[in-house]
């Protein structure tokens, strides 16, 4: 599926129900060219800008995961100072540690329901503009602390009212491949909108 393929089918009526899907979970994957990812980047935001015009209505809200997982983190204290700025200052002398402290707060319950609040926010605040799809990007940039497979599996309960559209920078061999290089799980209930 082309970018421009992916337009036609955000616009479609029928697609834009969130009660529509795989098993009525509505939750998409893009597959692009990780040397693709500027690229990929301005796209979205034309994507964005065009279905928020008159003729389409529709609000999109775009997601990083890695700005509002970086975001996150420098809101919530730890001692004195934000879990960022502890993790910065210990990064260099405890790698592992801070890298595994890193993964257990990306699916910690308090990052998905932050996530879900900001969603949420949107939402409500849409006004006379119809929402119909989240946007979710930045997986390359927030590898290898969240992983989209286990993101998709542990925010999948927060997918109420909208289509979820991930944004993945790999490739589907016999599982995904992040850049095309590394093996990441499967998303089984996703369904994959591959750019071929």
């Amino acid at each position: 599926m082309t970018i421009t393929e992916l337009y036609d089918q955000l616009c479609d009526k029928d697609f834009q129900d969130h009660y529509t899907g795989n098993l009525f979970f509505p939750a998409y994957m893009y597959m692009y060219d990780a040397e693709k990812e500027h690229e990929i980047d301005q796209e979205i935001l034309s994507i964005k800008d065009r279905l928020y015009r008159p003729s389409n209505y529709l609000d999109i809200m775009v997601v990083d995961i890695f700005e509002e997982f970086t975001n996150y983190l420098k809101q919530e204290k730890f001692g004195r100072d934000s879990k960022y700025d502890f993790y910065l200052q210990h990064e260099s002398g405890k790698p592992k540690q801070v890298a595994d402290a890193l993964k257990k707060d990306a699916y910690d319950n308090r990052f998905l329901t932050y996530l879900d609040e900001k969603i949420q926010s949107h939402l409500n605040g849409a006004e006379e503009y119809e929402v119909a799809y989240v946007i979710v990007k930045g997986f390359g940039n927030a590898f290898p602390y969240i992983r989209a497979s286990r993101f998709m599996n542990n925010f999948e309960k927060y997918i109420k009212g909208f289509k979820l559209i991930m944004f993945y920078p790999g490739e589907a061999k016999d599982y995904y491949s992040l850049f095309g290089l590394l093996k990441d799980e499967n998303l089984y209930r996703a369904i994959k909108l591959i750019n071929d």
